[in-house]
């Protein structure tokens, strides 16, 4: 849950900055929680055997 909680408040920077006009760092932000995402799904659709 804590994931998704940092991944939307990144969001929301990004599009505070979109519509302030600053794209350059909007389109990080896009892309940083773009990453935290992905990390976030990859982790729980792969599982590791248990030792």
């Amino acid at each position: 849950m804590k994931h998704h909680i940092i991944t939307v408040m990144i969001l929301a920077v990004a599009v505070v900055c979109y519509l302030a006009g600053y794209s350059g760092f909007g389109n990080t932000a896009f892309i940083v929680g773009a990453g935290f995402e992905t990390w976030f799904w990859i982790r729980l659709l792969i599982k590791r055997p248990s030792a």
